[in-house]
């Protein structure tokens, strides 16, 4: 009688709208939520991959992801890994947002020079809101317009561990801290649009 083989890998393509990631205990990304249908799956990303500000891809772009999907057992565990992900299109948002962009430079305010967002990363910031905030920025960001001139930058300790999470907005060194979630598109639009038009 055959052995069954206790595990088999088939490369695999797929498409569909990207949910958000899932994160380690460290804050980085450790595999995606694929929209596909009615069903949600959960992949895993290559450690080439892990660099989110590098994939520049937002909750509810529609992407596609080329990978190796892994059989175990009687083939009911079915892991998933992307070793490749593009973004197809911008979710329907932000695309609206462009379009409300482009009439607000016509109005006068005009795109910023390149600015950054210094996001502490260390455990306490990751552990008391990091996370999430770096899911909100990017949101943000691409709802403004943003996402081609303002980036995100994880950095080390900025020593406001007791205030946590904390960010930097840059140019201008303005910082903050336990930044209310409802308040960061008043935030950013003020920095970033607002000020470098006055």
């Amino acid at each position: 009688m055959n052995s069954i083989p206790s595990s088999q890998t088939i490369p695999f393509q797929l498409q569909g709208q990207f949910v958000g990631f899932i994160y380690k205990s460290n804050g980085q990304s450790k595999s995606l939520i694929l929209a596909v249908g009615e069903r949600q799956l959960r992949v895993k990303i290559d450690k080439s991959l892990r660099d989110t500000k590098a994939l520049n891809i937002l909750p509810g772009d529609w992407i596609s992801i080329t990978g190796e999907q892994e059989f175990k057992g009687n083939f009911t565990k079915l892991k998933l890994k992307a070793y490749e992900i593009n973004r197809l299109s911008c979710n329907v948002q932000c695309d609206q947002e462009k379009e409300n962009n482009a009439n607000v430079s016509i109005q006068g305010k005009t795109c910023p020079k390149k600015g950054k967002i210094l996001l502490c990363n260390k455990s306490d910031c990751a552990k008391r809101g990091g996370r999430k905030l770096h899911q909100l920025l990017e949101q943000t960001l691409c709802n403004l317009g943003l996402q081609d001139h303002v980036t995100i930058e994880k950095t080390s300790c900025q020593k406001r561990c007791g205030k946590a999470p904390n960010m930097i907005l840059m140019p201008g060194k303005a910082k903050h801290s336990k930044p209310n979630p409802k308040a960061i598109a008043e935030l950013l639009e003020e920095h970033y649009l607002n000020s470098l038009n006055k």
